[in-house]
């Protein structure tokens, strides 16, 4: 029987509870043959093995993630290359206890893509081509990173353009929660009265 042209469209979809994870599952989709590849040619590509286990003290984030998330967070957050060293030091590791205990948080099948993600920048030949960073993340200039970032955000290709923002979004939010980065970010803080009331 046709459909009556006044019949009401059907209700919209509620919206996932969490946010990011179409975005994801979108990076993981795109990353997962360059990854298959390398499982092909581990002695070539220097991937993590699957059974590598997470860094001492993280749920999640192995070495080689550390070291990302360590060199992004200078060119993300432009404040920390005005720190003395012990203090951008102790605002990095922070930060990335932050990220880790938000990946830890995720679903299985978020936590899933994103590792397609780090583990594909943790690849010498794939970061090398698709990130233009031939260094190591640890020897890698903030400028370097930068260029990297702005090279996915600004790509054609919904699979980097999605890996870049992922990237800045875990890492710009890990950082700017922490109470040290709120004068610089602009943010008085929490009002006193409503900070009291959820926390008594």
């Amino acid at each position: 029987m046709p459909t009556p042209a006044h019949a009401a469209a059907p209700p919209e979809p509620h919206p996932s509870p969490d946010p990011s994870r179409r975005l994801f599952l979108k990076v993981g989709a795109g990353f997962s043959a360059a990854i298959a590849c390398s499982a092909l040619l581990p002695a070539l590509t220097g991937c993590s093995p699957a059974d590598t286990p997470p860094q001492s003290g993280m749920a999640f984030l192995r070495p080689a993630d550390v070291a990302l998330f360590a060199a992004l967070l200078p060119a993300v957050a432009i404040d920390l290359q005005t720190l003395d060293t012990t203090a951008r030091r102790q605002r990095i590791d922070a930060a990335i206890r932050n990220v880790d205990s938000t990946i830890a948080a995720m679903g299985q099948n978020g936590q899933h893509e994103l590792r397609k993600l780090l583990d594909l920048l943790a690849s010498t030949p794939l970061r090398w081509a698709l990130a233009g960073v031939r260094a190591s993340w640890d020897q890698a200039t903030p400028g370097q990173v930068t260029a990297f970032l702005a090279r996915w955000r600004g790509s054609r290709f919904a699979t980097l353009n999605a890996g870049g923002v992922v990237l800045v979004k875990l890492t710009s939010v890990a950082y700017f929660v922490l109470p040290d980065t709120w004068a610089a970010s602009g943010y008085p803080g929490p009002n006193p009265a409503v900070y009291r009331a959820l926390h008594s």
